[in-house]
């Protein structure tokens, strides 16, 4: 619970309700008009708290630009993969595909989870992550990445930065998941 004390300030943890606390946890915080904070989490703006790790709010993936440029920490794929072109043609129905498993169908958690669904890397399940996951609208940073680099980790995961491998998706998935995500940078 909270009470508004004086001066604008909120006093938070007290002991009587939470359970035992001494007095060192009694702290004073700002008051923030709860409608300024929702703003700015929308539209990706800091806005204090435990989501200042990169300044901005991952707000469902849709508020912020993103971290760009990014530095990768993935491992990297065999020289053969890395170097695979995406023998998918980009074509409206290869697009809808590869969006499908990236906004909804992808198992074992659709791409937007963790990717956002703006393809910005601050999907609602990011701060949870070792590392922040890849922004796909970074030109600077999606230049470096190869459809073959991009193929290897979707297949095998990354678990250091805390991405799973999607071993269940079949190749010619994977490949059409690969042009919908390369649209991204071409926005």
């Amino acid at each position: 619970m909270r009470f508004k004390g004086s001066k604008g300030f909120i006093l938070a943890g007290l002991t009587i309700f939470l359970g035992g606390m001494g007095p060192a946890s009694l702290q004073a915080t700002e008051v923030v008009s709860e409608e300024k904070q929702l703003l700015a989490m929308h539209q990706g703006r800091a806005h204090g708290g435990r989501h200042e790790r990169h300044q901005q709010h991952h707000g469902m993936g849709r508020g912020g630009q993103g971290i760009c440029p990014q530095t990768r920490v993935a491992p990297q794929a065999p020289d053969k993969i890395a170097q695979q072109k995406n023998p998918f043609e980009s074509n409206a129905e290869n697009f809808i595909k590869g969006e499908s498993l990236y906004q909804w169908t992808a198992e074992p958690n659709p791409c937007k989870i963790c990717h956002g669904p703006a393809g910005n890397g601050l999907g609602m399940m990011a701060q949870g992550l070792p590392a922040m996951p890849l922004n796909f609208t970074c030109s600077q940073t999606m230049k470096d990445v190869s459809d073959g680099q991009m193929f290897w980790i979707i297949k095998n995961g990354s678990p250091a930065t805390g991405m799973p491998a999607y071993k269940f998706l079949s190749d010619d998935e994977v490949w059409k998941l690969i042009l919908y995500i390369r649209h991204f940078d071409k926005n």
